[in-house]
């Protein structure tokens, strides 16, 4: 009671001349502070907690998701201060769209991204203690692409910019080394996956997490559309969606799939197996001498068998 007093003289004294802080004051507004702090993470964790709970809710099943996606969409309209009418129209314009399997199942994985998420963010030292969930994440999503009818869009989306996450008010939720969506492959593996394998040396498991990546980079290509660009119509039909993925899907296998095995092959010699991934990558470049890194590979082999030599190559004399 003492300290509220001697704080609330200290804020209510009119300011006539500059006066030192005595150690009262100092410890005053210590105090407050500190209390200030822990109602803050008070409110944080009730939020986060009541984030959960409903997150948990929505995964249940494809229904919940969609139930739980439009009561958030609801209250983004109150909030906004726009009418139940309006909000009416909207759920009746977007029926269709929600009414789709593909969409359902989206919603779905992205709430189980959104509560790892969350677990990231709340015990980031741990986050190790995750990955069989996370691989479990990514197996759910990469083994059954069907599931999406082709379009991820709304997967593709960073988790803390979702209507859940505005919904219960997370947006803010700072992770670090951590991806926003699983279909940030290059992300997951390279930021969760991938290091704790590199800390103990574990060549045979990076290099079966590097395959796992590199499939599930295939799965993609050959079975969802590629990012919408900014104002680009939602509306193509399922033949030309699978045009279009056939020719995404081509240019992968043939110019970014050698890429990628290339990177794994880079990554492992840097890791330590030097002597298979040299042969590995030697062996790369002979089976892909056309490709239109090939060139760049071999001197980035050069470099890494042989750090700062000049190219061996014999050049021509001059006059011959």
């Amino acid at each position: 009671m003492l300290r509220n007093c001697l704080l609330a003289l200290l804020l209510a004294a009119p300011t006539l001349h500059a006066d030192p802080l005595s150690q009262a004051d100092k410890q005053a507004l210590l105090e407050k502070l500190d209390a200030l702090r822990d109602d803050a993470k008070t409110k944080a964790m009730t939020r986060v907690g009541g984030a959960v709970a409903a997150f948990k809710a929505g995964m249940a099943s494809d229904e919940a998701a969609v139930e739980l996606y439009l009561k958030c969409m609801e209250k983004e309209f109150s909030d906004q201060k726009r009418s139940s009418q309006d909000f009416r129209e909207w759920k009746r314009h977007e029926s269709e769209k929600l009414e789709k399997e593909g969409m359902k199942r989206c919603l779905r994985h992205q709430l189980r991204w959104l509560l790892l998420t969350l677990e990231a963010a709340e015990k980031p030292d741990k986050i190790g203690d995750m990955l069989p969930r996370v691989s479990e994440a990514l197996d759910s999503i990469f083994d059954n692409p069907t599931q999406f009818e082709m379009k991820v869009d709304a997967l593709r989306q960073p988790v803390t910019e979702t209507i859940f996450a505005k919904a219960y008010n997370i947006q803010g939720i700072k992770v670090e080394k951590w991806p926003l969506t699983p279909l940030e492959l290059g992300q997951v593996f390279d930021q969760v996956i991938l290091p704790p394998l590199k800390t103990k040396a574990n060549f045979d498991a990076m290099r079966e997490q590097w395959l796992r990546r590199i499939r599930f980079e295939g799965v993609a290509k050959q079975n969802w559309r590629r990012p919408l660009n900014r104002g680009e119509r939602d509306d193509a039909d399922e033949k030309t969606l699978k045009r279009d993925i056939g020719v995404d899907y081509e240019k992968f296998t043939s110019e970014t799939l050698p890429e990628l095995q290339w990177q794994m092959e880079t990554e492992m010699y840097r890791a330590g197996d030097q002597k298979r991934a040299a042969v590995k990558m030697l062996d790369h470049i002979e089976r892909n001498v056309t490709h239109p890194k090939a060139r760049e590979w071999g001197a980035q082999f050069r470099e890494l068998i042989e750090p700062g030599a000049k190219d061996a190559a014999p050049k021509e004399t001059a006059g011959k």
